[in-house]
């Protein structure tokens, strides 16, 4: 130590050490529960895209088998009223769906919400009556994945804001 410097040049160099610490450490410890979410998240999302990819196929084994496993008590109780469905919307000339957004949101690390937010399009590409559409979806994480166990109409105007597992 040398004796000749002054105090405060002694302790420049711990001070510099603990301002580096704090400047690399602080933010290292608020990005990885974010990033490590926002992940889970993805994979609800990428789940909701296949899921909208399916719906426009019109596919309700693949949906019925890969997609839903629907608590008692929603609108759709088996392969059937799925195929059923189709063919109403068949019927009044729908074609495929836009989808504009599939927004993940996890509620607990086998929880989660996703709101899709698209379009219904006839084969001319005009879209049916409502334009914009919403919905809500609650998902739970299984031993083969995420699966949709409720679903229910959305205001397209509703907003649902989420910061995931923080």
């Amino acid at each position: 130590m040398d004796i000749h410097k002054p105090k405060s040049r002694r302790r420049w160099p711990e001070f510099l050490k603990v301002m580096a610490a704090i400047v690399i450490c602080v933010p290292i410890a608020l990005l990885p529960p974010r990033a490590r979410a926002d992940a889970r998240a993805r994979d609800v999302e990428a789940l909701m895209a296949d899921y909208t990819r399916l719906w426009s196929a019109k596919d309700a084994h693949a949906i019925w088998t890969t997609v839903y496993r629907l608590d008692p008590g929603q609108t759709f109780h088996s392969e059937a009223d799925l195929a059923a469905e189709f063919a109403r919307l068949r019927a009044q000339g729908y074609d495929h769906s836009d989808l504009q957004s599939a927004k993940g949101c996890l509620l607990t690390p086998k929880t989660a919400l996703a709101v899709l937010r698209f379009s219904r399009l006839k084969a001319d590409g005009t879209p049916m009556p409502p334009k914009d559409r919403a919905s809500l979806y609650l998902l739970r994480k299984f031993d083969d994945g995420w699966r949709i166990t409720a679903l229910l109409g959305l205001s397209p105007s509703a907003r649902i804001d989420c910061a995931s597992a923080q």
